[in-house]
């Protein structure tokens, strides 16, 4: 015996699983919605990679066009208040920098409430390189005092912030 469907009846499954697939269609986009909240974000954890990545940033920004000869000569034209100014634009530059390339997104531990690690490491580094590359080449040793040695790192310490950080952020798009 053959069974035979209603019309009404065919109509209703149809509608059914036009409903199932539409509830199917809204999970997947929920589970990627998910899925996406749930990976860390690139820029969440420093790693050996992120400190060398900074460090050849650095070092490019630094030696990348010899700036450091001109920051010496200019350093030996500006007053320790504008290298002090200076360094705090180097580290607004750096905290920017990253705000703006997709850090903000990142929930990560701050030092002092509002400077995210990852700028003070990259700020380190950064003053690392220029110290390190000034003494290699000369321009700094222990017979210069501290306010002209403040100077020099200060004129040069800017280009080695953007180097280390866009080292950083670009390393993270891999």
């Amino acid at each position: 015996m053959a069974s035979t469907k209603s019309p009404k009846l065919s109509v209703e499954e149809v509608k059914i699983e036009k409903m199932q697939e539409k509830e199917l269609r809204n999970l997947e986009l929920l589970q990627k919605e998910v899925t996406r909240q749930s990976q860390s974000h690139p820029l969440t954890k420093i790693t050996r990679a992120d400190v060398v990545r900074s460090i050849i940033g650095a070092l490019i920004g630094t030696v990348g066009h010899f700036a450091f000869f001109y920051g010496v000569e200019i350093a030996n034209r500006i007053s320790v208040a504008r290298a002090s100014i200076l360094y705090l634009l180097s580290g607004v530059v750096s905290f920017f920098f990253m705000y703006y390339s997709g850090f903000r997104k990142v929930k990560e531990v701050r030092i002092m409430r509002f400077i995210p690690t990852r700028v003070v490491v990259v700020y380190v580094i950064s003053l690392s390189v220029v110290l390190s590359t000034l003494y290699l080449f000369g321009f700094i040793d222990l017979t210069l005092g501290f306010e002209q040695i403040y100077k020099i790192v200060a004129t040069t310490l800017l280009l080695a912030v953007l180097g280390a950080s866009t080292a950083d952020i670009l390393g993270k798009r891999e």
